[in-house]
């Protein structure tokens, strides 16, 4: 039996749905590491903080996007993917992957940003405090980055039980 979070007034997310969805972001990471990677950048254990990091936010229901990927001069290259957490239903699971190669990330670091929803807003001092001192990752705060060119579109969903989080790529 797994266990659930209240996430609305009629819904549930369990524990179970947040592994499957951070598995394939994992999954994507592991395809960024072996398209782009330097040496162990990203390394595998940090792949593993980030999975549980997600993990750990979507049962608490308080993330609202996260972007990996290379950044260079304070923006984010080609070589980044964007996750969005979705507060409606959707209707595709897909299967993760179709991470492009070929992108310049000369000069450019990986690193991740993370960004809250309204739910971490409404959550008390004490809670968002408690939220971030149980994270597997300590974050700093920072301003959002732009994208270096092009855009975000919208490509897959990873979704099991009808809730999840929408992958963007880079495009143009």
């Amino acid at each position: 039996m797994s266990t659930s979070f209240s996430v609305s007034g009629s819904e549930s997310f369990s524990v179970t749905e947040a592994r499957k969805i951070a598995a394939k972001v994992s999954t994507d990471l592991k395809r960024l590491q072996r398209l782009y990677a330097r040496p162990y950048d990203p390394t595998d254990e940090r792949i593993d903080e980030f999975e549980q990091e997600l993990i750990h936010l979507l049962k608490h229901d308080v993330v609202g996007s996260i972007v990996y990927g290379y950044q260079r001069n304070g923006q984010w290259t080609k070589a980044s993917v964007r996750y969005t957490a979705s507060a409606g239903q959707l209707h595709a699971d897909d299967d993760p992957g179709k991470i492009l190669p070929g992108h310049d990330i000369e000069g450019a670091t990986f690193t991740s940003f993370l960004s809250y929803n309204g739910n971490w807003s409404n959550l008390s001092a004490t809670q968002q405090a408690e939220i971030k001192r149980t994270s597997p990752l300590q974050r700093s705060s920072a301003s959002t980055p732009p994208l270096e060119t092009g855009y975000w579109s919208d490509d897959l969903t990873y979704a099991p039980g009808g809730r999840g989080v929408v992958r963007s790529t880079v495009k143009g």
